[in-house]
């Protein structure tokens, strides 16, 4: 079971009219004569419930959601004349099950201290596993891969650039100044910064490590540094969507058992390598469309968590990711991106790319964590995994299943909300995601029903989501029509 804190979800199941009446006729389909209401109601009244649409569409027109042109509905049926109040059983209904695809950066910055003696990758980890086995989190889909990950078709060894194509250059020369800290491969001098030298990397003959230049000696560990012939490519690690596409585990509902499954990968996983971003992203997109194409009825979004800016792969720019990760979420089916970025405080741009990934993905900003600001980098991420958890069960629900022997009219179909310590309040319907008021909000289907599509979710706009999220109780009233916004005056 997924929980959303606070939040009760109940749907009504409601007849319109008076207590002893039942639904007028059927309204007309673009100009078809309207069905005349029976009923066998005792008390006594008109019960008219008329609607018409102005669209030439069958069923939901822009003015209304009955009948498209001057089709009505109309009863006759002896119920408590105008009085179109709704009650009915009401039944718990379902969040639409969630399913997130964790991308999680491996690279070598991840085995980096920090300031309590921890990794990052020993303080991403263990949040992970935390939130793997939360109580809360039963029910939740889960799948994970990792980056980078090796390319399969990258010699083990190699002795010049053309062997390793464009996972090269070959090892064999090295930034002089780069060195004493993180060895910069190059090829020419234009490669270096601020005026360094690329020179031939060597292996000292007593000790056997690594120095540079070559053909010099190693005052510190005795004996000469000779050049090296033979080494390994500077970037074994693949830029292949599909690699990363393809999880290191499925995506599948969380319970003990998968938990472990996901905890062991984690335990079997050494940090190293570079940030190959734009594969890894497009690869957790594609996994995630399938996997929503697959699960229709289900919410599938993509958890991007990494410590370093793109550093391999086509396209490296903040630019170019962000537009990935904006063609998946306008793309159908819609796949979100969050974004969970662990940073020094002093990674120049770090935030700002984060963020554009995040807004490229629909999620506005993403969860920055200060690792050289005395932050309990575990506990943070765990708080940002929560976060990502409750804002996407918010905002999507699922099409409540008609009774037996009957159809659904989704024309029939509202939402209402009530706070805590509120009065309830009716959620207007919009045509779509277009139609959204910044203010008011609303809800629309997945699936426009006028198009001849059938829905599996209903949909909350951004602010009427940002509402459900403080609380109350949210229903689904099934049997009179549905309420649209006034028209403008």
């Amino acid at each position: 079971m997924v929980a959303l804190a606070a939040t009760g979800v109940s749907v009504i199941f409601a007849a319109c009219g008076g207590s002893g009446g039942s639904i007028g006729g059927g309204g007309g389909a673009g100009g078809e004569t309207a069905s005349a209401g029976t009923s066998s109601g005792t008390d006594t009244g008109a019960g008219v419930n008329s609607s018409s649409g102005a669209s030439t569409d069958s069923g939901f027109g822009d003015d209304g959601l009955g009948g498209a042109g001057a089709g009505t509905n109309s009863g006759a049926g002896e119920g408590a004349g105008g009085d179109v109040s709704c009650a009915g059983e009401t039944s718990t209904a379902e969040l639409v099950p969630l399913d997130l695809y964790i991308m999680l950066d491996a690279s070598g910055s991840m085995d980096e201290r920090l300031a309590n003696g921890d990794t990052k990758w020993t303080a991403v980890t263990g949040a992970l596993e935390a939130f793997f086995t939360d109580p809360q989190s039963e029910g939740l889909g889960v799948g994970l891969q990792y980056f980078p990950l090796e390319d399969d078709d990258v010699p083990s060894s190699c002795t010049s650039n053309a062997q390793c194509g464009d996972n090269g250059p070959c090892a064999l020369r090295v930034c002089r100044n780069s060195f004493s800290t993180a060895i910069e491969v190059c090829v020419t001098d234009a490669e270096c910064s601020d005026g360094d030298t690329c020179v031939d990397l060597g292996v000292c003959s007593r000790s056997r490590e690594l120095c540079a230049p070559a053909g010099g000696t190693c005052s510190d560990r005795g004996g000469t540094c000779q050049r090296v012939t033979r080494s390994t490519c500077a970037n074994p690690y693949s830029c292949t969507v599909e690699d990363y596409a393809a999880p290191a585990v499925s995506i599948a509902p969380l319970d003990g058992a998968r938990a472990e499954v996901l905890v062991g990968s984690i335990g079997r996983k050494d940090p190293g390598g570079g940030t190959p971003t734009s594969a890894a992203l497009a690869g957790a997109l594609a996994q995630a469309r399938a996997h929503a194409e697959a699960n229709p009825t289900h919410r599938v979004v993509t958890v991007l968590a990494t410590d370093g800016m793109p550093t391999h792969c086509d396209p490296t720019s903040a630019d170019g990711i962000a537009a990935l990760a904006e063609a998946a979420v306008g793309g159908s089916p819609s796949i979100s991106t969050f974004v969970i970025g662990v940073f020094d405080g002093d990674d120049e741009g770090a935030q700002a790319t984060m963020d554009l990934i995040a807004q490229g993905g629909g999620t506005e900003s993403a969860f920055f964590i200060d690792a050289a600001a005395g932050t309990d980098v575990s506990q943070a991420f765990l708080d940002a995994l929560t976060a990502i958890r409750g804002q996407s069960l918010a905002c999507e629900y699922q099409v409540p299943a008609p009774s037996a022997g009957q159809t659904l009219d989704y024309g029939t179909l509202n939402v209402q909300h009530t706070p805590t310590n509120g009065d309830p309040t009716t959620i207007f319907y919009v045509r779509n995601e277009a139609g959204c008021d910044p203010t008011a909000g609303g809800w629309y289907y997945d699936v426009d029903p006028a198009s001849g599509g059938t829905p599996t979710k209903i949909v909350m706009c951004s602010a009427t989501c940002t509402q459900f999220r403080e609380g109350g109780q949210v229903q689904v009233q099934v049997g009179c029509k549905t309420e649209v916004p006034p028209p403008p005056r």
